[in-house]
């Protein structure tokens, strides 16, 4: 492709991609107007665009002569990465963060992050194979680590399960193995961001995103961009204390909301119930299993079993109640939940949102938020890869290709 060495052209560019990305569909009066550059660089720039590929023309619906611009979906993949306790989901994404394929695959920690890595590979290129037909070249990538992490660096920082993952470099790993460019971030911070840049209602404002799965964590976006705080450690509220407790938590404190109402916290209080007889139905899947899983716990609620139900409740008032603290502190326009634990249903989810709005009045106004994701599981994958996709049309790597 043809390199533009002029600057103003270059800032032109970038300007035009930016603004028919953020937009998703545009007109070249529109550009003009919002970029403030004139008809005619506008029109120069664009036909440059559209010759290599980047932006395709299409009809507006309804008016035969006016033309609107997009981008180019079918340029490359972007992949999104989020590893979660015992499992890695790896998807392709296309620039607009559309989910084209995910596949998930088991992991385990003790195996070490070469072996790990290497299964994620196995996975990237089985999505290659799988959408063979389109371009499949990849243009970047995006992780989410369970883990504080250095985003500069694209390592994990002293992680809490992860033997053999501190300051492992696995952005500058995987950049190396495909040549493209490697964002890694804590794995809430990139379910927040693609929440947050996805839903058009929560764009550019600032919302909490709270992660409820085995651990609990927290994702803080402020005016539309991630907040990592000085250390890369912001939202850790899972090891935040709750008052008058003092279970021991696996990260050496007593009393942290992860060790009460964390997903593996729940199985450990199941499985005592189990253990000393005092629940018949779980009591019968440890004597066929020899464990608990979390759909277990699902499938009690689904019985409507009075102790799972109280149990399950109680860790929700638990949770919402810290959130809510939060929400005082932070005043987001909306707290948004995800994490295998919403699949407890409706009630649960209604515990924390009354635990919430209880602790927060009146400190909220009325048009604040407690909603679960529409993403589903698949929001740690699309953040993962909107992150990436989108720190690289802010950097304006999208210019060099023209």
């Amino acid at each position: 492709m043809k390199r533009i060495t002029d600057s103003s052209t270059n800032l032109a560019i970038h300007t035009i991609i930016q603004l028919v990305w953020n937009e998703k569909t545009i007109t070249r009066a529109e550009l003009s107007r919002l970029s403030g550059f004139s008809r005619s660089t506008i029109t120069a720039n664009v036909d440059k665009l559209l010759e290599d590929g980047i932006l395709l023309e299409k009809p507006v619906e309804g008016q035969d002569k006016r033309k609107s611009l997009v981008i180019n979906q079918n340029r490359g993949l972007f992949i999104g990465i989020e590893m979660d306790a015992d499992c890695c989901a790896v998807g392709a994404c296309d620039i607009m963060g559309t989910l084209l394929k995910e596949q998930c695959i088991t992991i385990d920690y003790i195996d070490g992050p070469d072996a790990i890595l290497k299964q994620i590979s196995h996975a990237i290129e089985a999505l290659q194979q799988s959408l063979a037909e389109r371009v499949t070249d990849i243009l970047g990538i995006g992780v989410g680590l369970p883990s504080p992490v250095d985003f500069a660096g694209g390592y994990a920082v002293h992680p809490a399960f992860m033997p053999g993952w501190h300051h492992y470099p696995v952005g500058p790993k995987l950049s190396k193995l495909y040549s493209c460019p490697v964002f890694v971030d804590n794995e809430v911070n990139t379910m927040a961001f693609g929440e947050a840049f996805l839903s058009d209602q929560y764009r550019g404002k600032d919302i909490l995103f709270v992660k409820l799965g085995a651990g609990i964590g927290a994702g803080l976006i402020m005016q539309g961009c991630i907040y990592r705080g000085n250390s890369g450690m912001s939202g850790n509220i899972g090891h935040m204390r709750v008052d008058g407790n003092t279970q021991q938590c696996k990260c050496g404190k007593v009393g942290c909301l992860e060790a009460i109402a964390g997903g593996g916290a729940l199985l450990k209080r199941a499985e005592l119930l189990a253990h000393t007889k005092q629940n018949t139905f779980l009591q019968k899947v440890v004597e066929q299993k020899g464990y608990l899983q979390f759909s277990d716990l699902k499938e009690a609620i689904k019985r409507r079993d009075s102790q799972v139900i109280q149990m399950v409740d109680e860790s929700a008032h638990t949770i919402g109640s810290m959130v809510g603290s939060l929400v005082v502190f932070y005043d987001p326009k909306a707290v948004v939940l995800g994490g295998n634990l919403c699949e407890f249903g409706l009630q649960y989810v209604d515990s924390i949102r009354r635990a919430i709005i209880t602790e927060a009045t009146p400190w909220i106004k009325s048009d604040f938020d407690v909603n679960v994701t529409k993403f589903g599981d698949s929001i740690g994958v699309i953040g993962s890869a909107m992150l990436c996709i989108s720190t690289l049309i802010r950097n304006g790597a999208f210019v060099n290709e023209v």
